[in-house]
């Protein structure tokens, strides 16, 4: 016989299994209540279909949301799908012509019809629906489109939107994209110039369509002048028909006679019938279908302008580029100013443009144009190029010009992750907005080291959008943000910009942790200011204490509180990553990236700091053929340092996007340099040198030269 307590066991059992049996059955009823994984679909006129802007992007569109929802089935004009993207028709006057900036914006509107989601799309033209399209994908459905060779798709199980809701998106600008400053060798400097390299048109097709997915219609790069003229025409035109078919404006810049960099050139100045030259070098550049070409009239950088010498050239060229061909014209311009006008602040004058022709407005480096400090190329700011956009825009077109990365010595070539490139970008994208300017050209000199984030925020940043009504809000860091929604993440990035906007731009770094550009070290008259620069030259330091102990100082507290920082960042960022479902690896490796980045920075400024100290422990010794002891020893824990960073510029070199090879070792191109842009990274080229200046008190430009003097300045093509 059983006991009591045996049976009120039993007893417990059953109403146990009887509660797991009711709450697995209601916990089935909710899976099955559970709508499907959807079928999607988008639902298009056939007048869209026609015009080419809009079919590839429906193509694209169909393969991102195959990678999106990999369980949905995902189609074209299905009117029983789940989820149904219904497009406009559209006026055939407004398929693929571009007038202003409202033919480009678009609103979506959501609504439950039966049992399916129904998003129809107000937009007037084929851009609109191509901006459209990406737009819903980035904005609202998790697809991060950060760089042309990597995309972040999210893998959605159901439709993740609200089945109501209405969403505006409008560009801040009617043109909108990037300039690639081809004159360096950067990822795609090759493939526009050389028709043979391997998969060349491919990867520029590749960016391309990075541009259209972030809403951007406008693309430059800078024509080097030993292209093959018989080859490369055909090259430029396949190029230039394939960003037209996908909405993005083409445009070159080209040189009236600049001597340096391997520009292209429109006059040999010391040949006779110039404009007879200008003519036949047009005739040859358009031979593909340019939307526009810019012109940059000076020889050289802090050399002598010929449209101001002789500005009737500058104005045969615009003539020919509108008239003859068709085409928009832009006239550049430059921060670098005679000494008079930096007296007063005067915007540097532009002599005798005309009218029909447009500018643009250029500043550099991770400097805002209204910032009071900014010890660029000489100045004391860059307020006069403020002035300069104000004045143009109430009669020109008017388009800014600013820089999302310097090359030769400043950020990814020491490297340093300059950080305030965000909030300068950002900041000055509100002032020019402002100002009425037309056009944000973004001025890009390489992506790797963390700088595509800066490029694929600014791209984001051009559009404004409205969610019933309310403006989104943005900030410096909101890209950023929304790779790593973490408010922790969040705050220590906050935490990691002001300090780099202390220490560098306000307390004046910048002019120790970039290296010394390549004139810096020549003689008087030779050694004209580029970057920011110390205020002496360091063999001063063997004589006198030129450089003030709490420069050194604040070297140092930088180092320490962002490698504190960049370690605070990874550990967070590897929390956040593995608490993902989906996409965990690739978030983390970017995480680690960005953290490379940023601690590399700080190695950075502990490295120089070090280095300097090396330098003055040697003003005492009577003698100067050789190190003293204080000074090696700071040297070897220089390279002790070094070797840190080392050791992170090779983790970082594994997840470059385009290959070793191209972007950071030794090779021949038509650029004036015979590496890529990441070559001085690769071995710490700057750092190793500034250790071995101040083991061998060696200051002199040509002392473990990287640079040739010879084909940079490029003399001889006055004749040639």
């Amino acid at each position: 016989m059983q006991s009591p307590r045996f049976q009120l066991a039993v007893r417990m059992v059953g109403l146990l299994s009887l509660f797991l049996i009711i709450v697995c059955g209601n916990e089935s009823a909710r899976a099955a209540a559970r709508p499907p994984v959807p079928s999607i679909s988008i639902i298009v006129p056939p007048t869209d279909i026609i015009d080419p802007v809009a079919r590839y992007t429906v193509e694209d569109t169909i393969t991102l949301l195959k990678r999106g929802f990999p369980g949905a089935r995902v189609s074209l004009n299905d009117r029983r799908a789940a989820v149904r993207l219904v497009l406009p028709e559209l006026a055939a006057a407004k398929t693929s012509t571009l007038t202003n900036a409202s033919d480009e914006s678009y609103t979506w509107d959501s609504r439950p019809i039966g049992n399916a989601t129904v998003l129809s799309l107000t937009a007037s033209s084929a851009a609109g629906i191509r901006n459209a399209l990406y737009g819903l994908l980035q904005e609202r459905l998790g697809y991060r489109f950060i760089h042309p060779r990597q995309t972040i798709a999210p893998q959605n199980a159901a439709w993740p939107l609200p089945r109501h809701f209405h969403w505006s998106a409008s560009p801040r600008f009617a043109s909108r994209g990037f300039h690639l400053h081809t004159l360096h060798p950067t990822e795609l400097t090759t493939q526009f110039h050389d028709p043979s390299y391997p998969g060349a048109l491919d990867d520029l097709k590749q960016y391309v369509d990075w541009l259209a997915r972030n809403g951007q219609n406008t693309v430059q790069f800078f024509l080097l002048r030993d292209v093959d003229r018989e080859r490369w025409p055909s090259h430029a035109r396949v190029f230039v028909e394939y960003a037209h078919r996908r909405g993005i404006s083409v445009g070159v810049e080209i040189s009236l006679s600049m001597l340096q960099q391997q520009a292209f050139q429109t006059v040999k100045l010391l040949r006779p019938f110039h404009r007879r030259q200008i003519d036949r070098n047009l005739a040859w550049l358009f031979q593909a279908p340019w939307d526009f070409v810019t012109l940059e009239s000076a020889t050289g950088e802090h050399l002598p302008r010929i449209d101001r010498l002789a500005p009737s050239l500058r104005n045969h060229v615009a003539d020919r580029v509108t008239r003859r061909h068709g085409a928009r014209f832009f006239h550049a311009t430059h921060v670098i100013r005679p000494g008079a006008q930096e007296a007063n602040g005067t915007p540097p004058p532009v002599d005798d443009l005309p009218r029909n022709c447009g500018i643009l407005v250029h500043t550099v480096m991770c400097y805002s144009a209204s910032e009071e400090k900014a010890p660029v190329y000489g100045n004391r700011n860059q307020r006069f190029m403020l002035k300069l956009a104000e004045q143009e825009s109430r009669r020109r077109e008017t388009w800014y010009w600013p820089e999302s990365s310097y090359w030769v010595a400043f950020d990814n070539s020491v490297p340093q992750l300059l950080l305030p490139y965000l909030s300068a970008r950002y900041h000055d994208m509100a002032t020019m907005e402002q100002l009425g300017v037309r056009g944000h050209l973004t001025f890009t000199s390489g992506w790797e080291w963390g700088y595509w984030l800066t490029d694929w925020s600014i791209a984001r940043w051009s559009w404004r959008h409205l969610s019933d009504g309310r403006e989104e809000p943005t900030s410096p860091l909101s890209v950023l943000g929304e790779l790593f929604p973490d408010r922790r993440l969040q705050r220590l990035w906050g935490e990691a910009l002001a300090l780099q906007e202390h220490y560098l731009k306000e307390r004046e770094l910048l002019r120790y942790t970039a290296a010394l550009a390549p004139f810096s070290e020549m003689p008087w008259p030779f050694n004209k200011p580029f970057q920011p620069e110390p205020p002496f030259r360091y063999e001063s330091l063997l004589h006198s204490n030129g450089v003030a102990e709490t420069t050194v100082a604040d070297l140092e507290a930088f180092s320490r509180q962002l490698e504190r920082l960049a370690g605070d960042i990874g550990r967070e960022s590897g929390r956040y990553a593995k608490s993902l479902r989906h996409g965990s690896g690739e978030i983390l490796g970017i995480s680690r990236e960005l953290e490379r980045g940023l601690m590399v920075t700080a190695l950075r400024a502990e490295h120089r700091a070090l280095t300097i100290r090396a330098i003055t422990s040697q003003r005492k010794l009577a003698s100067r053929d050789r190190p003293g002891r204080e000074a090696l020893r700071l040297l070897e824990r220089a390279a002790v340092v070094r070797e840190r960073a080392m050791a992170l510029v090779k983790e970082q070199e594994e997840g470059y996007r385009y290959s070793v090879e191209l972007v950071a070792r030794k090779r021949l191109d038509l650029t004036a340099y015979g590496f890529g842009y990441l070559y001085p990274v690769s071995m710490l080229h700057f750092w190793t040198r500034e250790e071995e200046q101040a083991r061998r008190l060696r200051f002199d430009a040509l002392f473990m030269n990287l640079w040739d003097f010879r084909r940079t300045l490029g003399l001889e093509s006055l004749l040639f």
